[in-house]
């Protein structure tokens, strides 16, 4: 099995996972939640939580079209987890009114692999000029942390630049 089917396989259960989870779920955010001065647990846990049916089948669609249509790795997606995972909630907090609300959602991951597949595109302006779009309307819709978002999209921006293939032109 080649690491692109393993990324498949990884998608589908996590969005199975974040249904189910949601089907069932009578947690209290505050304890899986993001916010400022959260565990730990919380931290790893808030991407598998969401606030209802509806968040959790759109951030679970995007999760699978994303990975089934750039055919991402298991190892990107991990990245993209890490990374929505150390969003610096703590640090934003004395900049911005502070993150007393919880944040759940696969969100986080979902704009991390946005932002890593910026170079894959075919039509990269067109792509950017839309990722700007939702980004703006993220802070515009209350009970949105559009933060997060912006966060995330620009992490995975940077991975997708770094690894970004270097192309060299050789005259001799």
């Amino acid at each position: 099995m080649d690491k692109k089917e393993v990324g498949k396989i990884a998608a589908l259960l996590v969005a199975s996972a974040v249904i189910c989870i949601t089907l069932f779920d009578g947690k209290d955010y505050a304890t899986v939640g993001l916010y400022s001065g959260c565990p730990t647990s919380g931290r790893l846990s808030y991407h598998f939580f969401h606030a209802n049916l509806l968040h959790a089948a759109m951030n679970a669609w995007c999760l699978l079209s994303v990975t089934f249509i750039y055919e991402l790795s298991a190892y990107r997606l991990l990245a993209a987890y890490i990374i929505a995972s150390l969003f610096p909630v703590d640090t934003l907090s004395l900049i911005t009114n502070g993150f007393n609300t919880p944040t759940v959602g696969l969100s986080g991951i979902v704009f991390t692999l946005f932002g890593t597949i910026s170079f894959e595109v075919r039509r990269k302006l067109y792509y950017q000029a839309w990722m700007l779009f939702y980004l703006i309307i993220g802070f515009l819709f209350p009970n949105t942390n559009a933060w997060v978002h912006l966060y995330c999209y620009m992490a995975g921006l940077m991975l997708a630049l770094l690894n970004k293939p270097i192309k060299t032109s050789r005259n001799g």
